[in-house]
């Protein structure tokens, strides 16, 4: 039995579920159908928080979303930032630290030993130097869970995973609210 992990990109999986697939999805359902009949051993979801008092009805959804992925058993939930920026007078928030904190936990982890397999639930092709360096100094099997259309796709975590899975409408339906 292998013992797998599981990091997935909060931002970018929702949105890429969301203009793939018009369903929501159980979180936990999906990580167990990734796993299989494997250790699930650590899920990593890397989400940025929404400021309460900019948009209360947005942060109210999001912690209701935060408490339910709370009652996942093994799942840690690592927090980036959100910065705010403003261009031609139109004000507007970047996802900031998520993707850094996701590429080191791969790759800290790998070394640590805490994984034989892991999931990276992203179509982010910066994490390709990450992936690259699980694979081949810590020989880890690194799987690239897709999500959407070949635009959508990244090519570059496509070249250095182990294996990739396409996410389709057949998976969603298993794992959908």
């Amino acid at each position: 039995m292998k013992r797998i992990a599981i990091y997935i990109d909060g931002s970018n999986f929702y949105f890429s579920l969301k203009k793939k697939f018009t369903t929501k999805i159980d979180v936990e359902k999906f990580c167990k159908k990734l796993a299989g009949e494997n250790d699930l051993v650590k899920i990593n979801y890397y989400i940025a928080s929404v400021d309460s008092e900019r948009n209360p009805k947005l942060f109210a959804i999001q912690q209701r979303f935060i408490a339910k992925l709370r009652s996942i058993k093994n799942l840690n939930i690592v927090f980036g930032r959100l910065e705010k920026r403003k261009q031609d007078g139109n004000v507007y928030f970047v996802e900031k630290a998520t993707d850094v904190n996701l590429a080191l936990d791969l790759v800290l982890d790998a070394q640590a030993n805490l994984y034989d397999e892991a999931f990276i639930v992203s179509n982010d092709g910066d994490f390709s130097g990450a992936v690259k360096a699980a694979v081949e100094r810590f020989e880890k099997k690194i799987i690239y869970v897709a999500i959407g259309n070949s635009k959508m796709i990244s090519y570059h975590l496509k070249t250095v995973a182990t294996k990739t899975i396409l996410i389709n409408s057949g998976f969603v339906e298993e794992v959908k609210l």
